[in-house]
Parts: structure tokens; sequence; C-alpha cells
């Protein structure tokens, strides 16, 4: 061991960490908050230069009014000055006592300081006044002059005789006389020179003799989108009074950054005193609002990443609905790969956030009015973007709210009537047939190709494989989770059916290429079930009451920790807490002005897109296949099949087997269940027969039911579930 290794011997290693800080701060390095930070200087001196502007008549009235006391107060100030006011209360203590050494210093001190006062006094008034005399009063001047000449030569001759005396008469009545004729030689000031001169007096003495400690105008107004600089003190002051026993002294609270510009507000971060966490003060937000004299919507602060008290507050300009929004890099060009981040919103510093769909599902939740919906047309407006993905809309609140997705949509139903649930159920059975239909290409794949098992941005681009990714949005899922009524078993067997399709493409899905949005207004157990919301990687909670429906969304235990979507007001539409693919839930805001007109522009662009690329498909590209029509070429098939087969009686897995031998580009996503479906649209009821292959009784049908017309379609309720 060397003398080195001896010295270090026990002494722990302390990692390298690079803890610079940028030389430039943050409002020079980055565009947006120089822009913010210029654009919010120049905001606040264009009101008070407007303000001062527009009082300023009534504040020159004012100063004129004042100008005497002024002038008062500049005398009383100048005679305390040059009579030592000061020394008045050592004088006075003395003045009923004996002469003694303090009093005699004090007496020798004060005159003293009166010879030097008057003679600064006095140079001064010869300074200032000898202009203004010799201007206007020439002759006094001369006169005031010469007197001085006169007292000084007769002081100053040794003897003061009566030679002393002429000399210093002569002397005096000599400058009386000639000095006028040279005084007239200094050049006279125009006369706006002297009126600005007498102007900017008065006011000088009128700003002096104004109210102490009182501002000149009464300001009673409301001072919208000015705001003041933000004040570490200010800010460690109001977390002082929001009661916490722990967190009386703002000395407690550690200041880790001062308030620096970042974006359109500040940014400040501080450690709370121990057992006082972030989280506590965020649940406070609204008294914290109050306490830095701001409003609720500019207000946001958030746990830090350094620990539980770590304090990260960003308070804003303006509130985060009223702030200007960046351009949304989509709203008028380009188009996205789901594989990869796509911007959706904007925090509150006005950064876009992005999002991944792929492997994703999502679920939005919000009270009536808030902007679920149209957060749910912009996710499907970005899958229609891609040309690639298949989008299927499910308006279930049928006020046409989803209309510009219709524009390339694969599918596309709006309201709950019957036949349009009916449709929808058609839909989710072909897309759960799909789902398997990929499992079986993903795993038949070479490992090389499909190395994770799931589909990737590559193998979507493989049209042979047919692995383009499928975007399923559903909006108002209680129309569909909660349709008919609930004593009908009919209407409970479709819900269910629905919700277990639901459920199976969130779970499955993902990796598939299938990703599902789910919207509603009614969160509960049977609109949003647990077993989707637990699946759900991005999840988007807008205004919501009650704290059920928050950790629903939000997931459990949400709303203890301070992630609370009911502290939103009526008024911030559009604003959500977002958690996505296990980030911490962050407040964002959706892209402001995507409303019905404007969807309707990226709907035609994604539609110009898909024809460019010959990827239009179904409902978009008028590809619909009439009911009447597919449901007589299936029961043909059907009778061929037992025709074939010489049988009078068949399961209807045997069924299932027969279609897919005899016509499998057809029939090969068919399953038991989607057998009996058809069977039943087609007229047909499925019941219990004897199979004489299986020689054992089953859900079947017999051959004389095909025979029946099949023009009368069995109703949407039927259960489906028992017809396999």
């Amino acid at each position: 061991m060397t003398a080195l290794d001896r010295l270090t011997a026990g002494r722990e290693t302390r990692p390298a960490l690079d803890t610079t800080v940028p030389i430039l701060p943050v409002w020079l390095r980055d565009r947006l908050t120089f822009t913010s930070t210029a654009k919010l200087w120049a905001r606040r001196n264009a009101y008070r230069s407007g303000r001062f502007t527009l009082h300023l008549p009534a504040l020159l009235i004012l100063l004129v009014l004042y100008s005497p006391r002024g002038l008062g107060r500049i005398v009383g100030a100048v005679g305390r000055y040059l009579y030592d006011h000061d020394s008045a209360e050592v004088r006075h203590a003395h003045a009923e006592k004996a002469e003694t050494s303090d009093y005699l210093k004090a007496q020798r001190v004060r005159q003293a300081n009166l010879r030097a006062r008057w003679l600064v006094a006095g140079t001064l008034a010869v300074i200032l006044l000898g202009p203004v005399l010799a201007w206007t009063a020439p002759r006094v001047l001369s006169g005031i002059v010469g007197a001085a000449v006169f007292v000084w030569l007769v002081k100053l001759i040794p003897g003061r005789g009566l030679t002393e005396v002429a000399v210093g008469l002569g002397a005096g009545v000599a400058t009386w006389w000639f000095l006028p004729y040279g005084l007239a030689l200094i050049p006279r000031p125009p006369a706006w020179a002297v009126v600005l001169v007498v102007v900017a007096l008065v006011l000088a003495l009128g700003w002096h003799g104004r109210p102490r400690g009182k501002s000149l105008l009464k300001d009673t107004s409301v001072k919208p989108g000015i705001v003041e600089p933000l004040r570490a003190p200010v800010v460690t002051a109001a977390l002082c009074e929001l009661g916490n026993s722990k967190m009386k002294e703002p000395e407690q609270i550690r200041l880790l950054m001062d308030p620096a510009r970042q974006g359109p507000g500040y940014q400040i971060d501080l450690e709370l005193p121990g057992a006082v966490p972030a989280t506590w003060v965020i649940e406070r937000r609204e008294e914290l609002a109050a306490a830095l004299k701001r409003e609720l919507g500019t207000v946001w602060p958030a746990v830090g990443k350094r620990n539980a008290a770590h304090l990260s507050l960003y308070v804003a300009d303006q509130p985060l609905v009223e702030a200007p929004q960046k351009p949304w890099p989509l709203m008028k060009q380009g188009g996205v790969d789901l594989f990869q981040p796509v911007p959706m919103f904007t925090d509150q510093r006005g950064d876009w956030i992005t999002l991944t769909f792929a492997y994703a599902n999502m679920v939005i939740g919000a009270l009536p009015r808030m902007g679920k919906t149209f957060l749910l047309r912009q996710a499907l407006l970005v899958a229609g973007l891609d040309v690639r993905a298949r989008v299927y809309a499910f308006d279930g609140k049928g006020t046409g709210d989803l209309a510009p997705c219709a524009l390339y949509a694969h599918c596309y139903s709006v309201g709950d009537e019957p036949e349009e649930i009916e449709r929808v159920l058609l839909k989710l059975r072909e897309l759960r047939q799909e789902m398997r239909r990929r499992a079986r290409v993903i795993r038949e794949l070479p490992r090389e190709e499909a190395p994770e098992s799931k589909v990737t941005s590559t193998l979507a681009n493989r049209r042979d494989l047919g692995l383009e990714p499928i975007v399923l949005g559903i909006d108002e899922t209680q129309a569909y989770f909660e349709y008919g009524d609930k004593g009908n078993k009919e209407h409970k067997a479709i819900r269910e059916e629905l919700a277990a399709i639901v459920t199976d493409l969130v779970k499955r899905g993902p990796a598939l290429g299938i990703i599902v949005i789910l919207a509603t207004q009614q969160v509960n157990a049977q609109t949003m079930p647990t077993t989707i919301s637990n699946n759900a990687v991005i999840r988007a909670c807008l205004k919501m009451f009650g704290q059920d429906p928050n950790d629903r969304v939000l997931g459990t235990g949400s709303y203890k920790r301070g992630i609370d979507a009911t502290q939103f007001a009526q008024e911030d539409r559009g604003l959500a807490y977002l958690r996505a693919e296990g980030d911490e839930a962050r407040i964002v805001r959706s892209v402001f002005g995507l409303d019905a007109v404007a969807s309707e522009k990226v709907g035609v662009r994604a539609r110009q897109m898909r024809e460019a690329a010959n990827r239009l498909t179904g409902d978009a590209d008028d590809e619909v296949i009439e009911a009447e029509e597919q449901q007589v070429e299936f029961l043909a098939d059907v009778r061929t099949i037992m025709d074939n087969a010489r049988t009078a009686r068949m399961h209807l897995g045997e069924i299932r087997e027969a279609l897919v031998a005899f016509r499998p580009a057809t029939w090969q996503q068919l399953d038991n269940d989607s057998v009996g479906g058809l069977l039943r649209q087609a007229g047909v009821q499925p019941g219990t027969v004897w199979s004489p292959t299986l020689r054992k009784d089953g859900k079947g049908v017999k051959r004389e039911q095909l025979d029946v017309a099949a023009t009368e379609t069995i109703g949407v309720g039927e259960d489906l579930t028992e017809s396999a």
C-alpha cells in the first residue's frame, strides 16, 4: 500500500457532480423567456406612462396648490439650519444651571457652526440670487455688493479711523455706481427659459409640500395584466401565512433559486422546513394565491425533484387559460408518426408538451363544457395526420362534435340510437377479431423483425402485414356502457359485451397497434371501469367534482397527493391535469382555437394526405356494405356449407370453421360470438341443437331455419355471449 492509499483509506469517494450554473440568465438563453420578459417590461411601462399622462393635468394643479406649503417648509428648514436648531436641547438643558465646561464647550461649538452656516448660506444666496437680481434689479444688486465692499474694507483695514471709513465708503459708492454697467453685459436668458425655470421651481416646491406618506392621487382602479416583479421575501412571507405551525418564520424556508424569468412568468424554488411537504402547499393553492395577491390561475406550485420538501413554484404573468398560446405546429401543416412524440399540450411556461400515442391508451374525464370533447377530437385529428392510422370515431353524445373526423375516419358513428349501437357493436367485434389476427401475425414473424413481439413503426409501414395503427375514440362512454334500461336483460347483455370488448382492447391492444381513447363526463364504475382506467397510460382530467372521479381518472391516491382537478375554476376550460408515461402529473392546456371550423380544416388536410398516399379506407372512402346484402351473403354461405356437409344441424363453432375453410378472405375474422350475432341479424335465432358430428348438444341452428327470409332483424339487445 502506498502512502497515498494509506492517507485515503476509509474515505468515501464522492461522485463528481456537475453543479455549475449557466452564466447567462434564463431570459437571455431562452427565446420565449426573452420575448415574454421584453413584452412584460414594455406592457408595464406603457401602462405607467399612459396612467401618468392621463393624470398629468390634475397632478400639475395639485403641485401648484402645494407649492406655498413647500416654500414654508424650506424657509423653516433654512431657519433651523442657520440658528443651529440641532443643539437646542443641549442649550436648554444648561439654561438654569451654572456655566460649566460642557456648556461653554457647547456654546463655542454653536458659535462656530453659526459662522460656518451663515457663510455657506450667504455664498449660496449670492450664487443663486445674483444672476436673478442682475437681470431683474441691477441697482439693487449693486447696492448690496457696494454695502458688502464697504463692510469688508472697514473690517480689513486696520485702525478704522475716519480715513478708513471714507475709503470704504468711496469704494462702496463706486461699486454701486459702475457695477450696473458691467451687469448689463451679461446675456439675458430668453423668456421661455425664465418661464421654464419658474415652473420647475413651483413644481419642485409643490412636490416638497405634498402630504407626507400619501399618493397625490388615490388609485381605485384595477390593473389587469400588469404584474409586479416577484420577490423572494414576498413568497416566503406568503408561505408563512398559510398557517402551518412548523413554518412560521421566513428564515425557516431555504431559498434554492431566486425568482427568475422563465417564459411568461417567474420561477422560484424553495426548500420548506422539515415535516412540511410541498404537497401541503399544493393543497392550499388558493390560500397561497391570496397571500401572494395574485390571480388563482397564475399560481402553480409543484413538487420539486430534490425531495418531498422541495417546492417548485411558478407564478405566471396571466392566468394560464388567458395567456397567449404558441401556434400549434400541426394546425396548418405537417404529418405525424404515432410512434413518435406529438405536441399536444402547453404547460404553464408556454412550452409544448409531447405525447407518444403508440402502446398507450388514454382516458379523459371532465364536467360538461370543460373541453373534454375538444381534447378527444384533437387526439383523433392527430391520429388522422398519420396516414397509416385507421380511425374509429364514436360520438355517443350525438351532437356531431366529432364530425371533422368523418372526413378521414375508417368508421364514424354518431348518436346512441339502437341502430347505431348495433353498428358500434359490430365494429367492436371486428376490432377484436383484428386484434386476434394481429397477434397471430406478430407471433409468426421472424424474431429479428419483431424482437419485442409488438407492432413497431417499421412493421406498420408494411401494407402486406396490415399492422397499421388503429385508433378508437369513444366520446361519452356512458352512452354505450350504460345503454338502455337497467332492468332489460337484452340491454344488459349489450352493455356487458360492449364493456367486455373495450376492456379487452385496452388490455391487449397497445402492443398490437390498437390505441383506445375514452372520454366521459360521468366518471363512475360503469362509465370508467377500473379494469379500463388502470390500464390507461395517458390520463387527462379537466375540472371535476369529487375525490372519487378525480382518482378514477388520475389514479388512486392522486387527490390526497395534491393532484386535484377540482381546484380548476369554471372558466378554466381546456386546462387539465395530465399523467402520461410515468411522468409526474402536470397542469397543461389543450390547443386553443381548435374549434369546429379549425378542426374541419385539419380534417380536410388529413383526408388529402391519405388520398395522396392511397390510404383512405372505410366510411371515408364510401366502403359501405349494406347490412341486408351482408346478411344474405352470410346466410347463403351457411346454407352452402350445411348442404355440402349434408347435415341438418350444426354448432356455431362448426359453422365458423366451415365458413373460414369455404371463404377465408371474408370470414377468417369470425368467432363463435360473431357467427351467432350475424345469424340473429339475419333473423335466425340460435338455440340448443344436437350435432351429429360432435355427438353432443350445443348452441347452433337447424338447416330449415336458414330458409326464413332475412327481412326482420333481431334487436341488438339479444344475449350474444350466450349464443356461443
